[in-house]
């Protein structure tokens, strides 16, 4: 079950109430999902005649912006607040749904600049039933979960069974397909990749820093897929944004051998990523105290979560988090990496030591990774 909630602007296109868009919403409750337009003014003339026997609801909550009208619904209905959707044509909507810790889906005809700048994004009825349906039956769980001694991981599928053939190359570009292509299926995987945090408390985490893993022949200007992904990921959880566009959080001074395609030797073994990437030095002195989301399409035996955190902590990170779509097999790794130079310049030879690694034992739920797949086809 899912909360809708939204302001009663939501349902208006070219000056009129789009009746495709009532349909989706009356359709929503219909299926027994609560949905309930709030405002902090008067129930709108047209709303009654619109939203006839449907059981959609008009709330008058002054003050709405504050969040706490999605707290009290989800209680009401034996809920969480990461089980409310807002949509969001309003700023006032944003702020609601940021400060309640809800799921944030803009509305694409909206003008208002808060609105405009969330990364999940319907333009018409369709996508906006695509996105509903395909995030109704989201769990919400992550898959595995493990905790290293300096940074945790999360994973939002194995992918050990996604296919008899398949490799992390293979997988990597259908994610990438998935989000070029976006619609319905990119803005429901950044729903229930949204809603995954919010369960695990990244919503109400202070001082919250966003960055991207670098693939093995950045670019580094911060356009590859992933970065899109993980930005508009970043505007729908955080309230807060010390990370800026245009400027990744690593950067990949030399190319590495491709590890999704076995090259680069030992996988396990971090020393060729520790020499090929540092951190941007636009971040330095911005790092400290910062709780950091690090995002990887997906990973196996855990170098990229490893390297990133010891970069990171030698920067003055309060913590790190480690977050995959997917995870192979069953040898992550958890890595203790001591930095002894600059983070933020090309580590020689002699500038790091491995002091430790073994496999990291994590908590997983099977149960929930059939929704990512069908996601991601």
């Amino acid at each position: 079950m899912l909360i809708l909630m939204s302001s009663p602007n939501f349902v208006i296109r070219n000056g009129r109430v789009d009746p495709e868009l009532v349909k989706v919403i009356a359709d929503t409750r219909a299926a027994k999902n609560p949905v309930g337009f709030v405002s902090n003014g008067e129930e709108p003339a047209w709303f009654a005649e619109s939203f006839a026997n449907t059981g959609v609801q008009f709330l008058q909550c002054k003050g709405r912006q504050n969040g706490e009208v999605i707290s009290r619904n989800a209680i009401k209905f034996k809920l969480n607040s990461y089980d409310v959707i807002v949509l969001a044509v309003k700023d006032e909507d944003v702020q609601m749904g940021k400060n309640g810790g809800a799921v944030l889906v803009a509305a694409g005809w909206s003008t208002a600049q808060q609105v405009r700048n969330l990364g999940i994004r319907v333009d018409d009825y369709n996508q906006l039933r695509e996105v509903i349906q395909l995030t109704e039956s989201w769990r919400g769980e992550w898959w595995y979960k493990a905790k290293a001694d300096n940074y945790n991981i999360l994973a939002l599928a194995d992918l050990s069974e996604y296919g008899k053939d398949i490799t992390q190359q293979e997988f990597g570009k259908k994610l990438t397909s998935t989000v070029k292509n976006g619609g319905g299926r990119l803005n429901a995987l950044l729903a229930v990749t949204a809603r995954s945090l919010l369960i695990a408390g990244i919503g109400r985490t202070d001082s919250l820093m966003w960055g991207v893993y670098p693939s093995s022949n950045s670019s580094n200007n911060d356009s590859e897929v992933l970065s899109d992904f993980t930005h508009r990921l970043r505007t729908t959880v955080s309230r807060v944004h010390f990370s800026k566009r245009g400027q990744p959080l690593f950067i990949r001074h030399t190319a590495s051998a491709k590890r999704s395609k076995g090259g680069g030797g030992d996988r396990t073994d971090p020393s060729e990523q520790v020499q090929t990437i540092h951190l941007n030095s636009f971040y330095k002195g911005k790092l400290k105290g910062k709780n950091v989301i690090v995002v990887d399409d997906c990973t196996t035996y855990g170098v990229s979560f490893g390297v990133a955190a010891a970069f990171l902590m030698a920067a003055g990170a309060a913590s790190v988090t480690g977050i995959a779509l997917g995870k192979f097999g069953n040898q992550l790794r958890q890595y203790q990496i001591s930095i002894k130079t600059d983070p933020y310049m090309p580590i020689s030879k002699g500038g790091y030591s491995v002091d430790s690694q073994g496999i990291v034992n994590g908590v997983a739920n099977k149960d929930t990774q059939q929704n990512l797949l069908a996601l991601i086809p």
